[in-house]
């Protein structure tokens, strides 16, 4: 059997891990995604075999050198063919643990729409509740139905690219400070769902003071 390990080569900010504890990978799989200066860096299962340890989660700041993961080959540890799922071996002792398989399009898309929860600037949140106010997606789940909440234009930013860089402005000004979507609001008291169904707009004051921008102008005419 043999064994290898995943290591970063910078200091970096952990973006995503894209597999799991006993997940099968093929060699040159894309296993996580780490951040430096800006830039993102794929790091890649240097053999196939199955995953024996995730030593590193998103969000986490990691030393050059560091183990991410360790990878363990194997008889019958690599997959047949490229379209053959993933599977993730059972575990007790991994839970929230990132789905495997997860392409790194998607975990890259997944960690950029993090930035628009509430959870993503507590600084921001707590200066609201001190006012004795509610964001504005603390109000939107009230108003809605459970589960029902579409949203459209999260991932857009401010228009203030001249004057801000790119991490800045999906750090600070998520969805440029206009939550909108589609919903359905007491969709029991309608005997069909279209009864029920609403367009759903409201200004995040955490996002530039709630202040009117460029595209939250578009995001409002195109929901309209």
């Amino acid at each position: 059997m043999t064994r290898a390990d995943v290591v970063t080569p910078i200091t970096a900010t952990v973006v995503a891990v894209t597999v799991a504890r006993g997940s099968l990978v093929d060699a040159g799989l894309v296993v996580a995604i780490v951040e430096a200066m800006k830039m993102e860096h794929e790091l890649r299962a240097p053999i196939a075999g199955v995953v024996t340890e995730v030593l590193a989660e998103a969000g986490e700041t990691i030393e050059a050198d560091t183990v991410v993961m360790r990878i363990a080959s194997g008889p019958g540890s690599t997959r047949t063919s490229p379209d053959e799922p993933i599977e993730r071996a059972a575990s007790q002792d991994a839970p929230g643990s990132a789905t495997s398989g997860v392409r790194p399009e998607l975990a890259t898309v997944q960690a950029r729409a993090a930035f628009t929860d509430d959870a993503a600037r507590p600084a921001a949140v707590d200066k609201r509740h001190a006012l004795g106010l509610r964001t504005a997606r603390e109000n939107l789940a009230d108003l809605c139905d459970p589960d029902s909440f579409v949203e459209y234009g999260a991932l857009a930013v401010a228009a203030q690219s001249r004057r801000r860089d790119a991490d800045d402005l999906m750090r600070n000004t998520p969805a440029d400070g206009m939550v909108t979507g589609i919903a359905t609001i007491n969709a029991g008291s309608f005997d069909q769902e279209a009864g029920a169904r609403c367009v759903v707009m409201a200004y995040d004051a955490t996002v530039l003071a709630g202040t009117q921008g460029h595209r939250n102008h578009q995001k409002t005419d195109r929901m309209l």
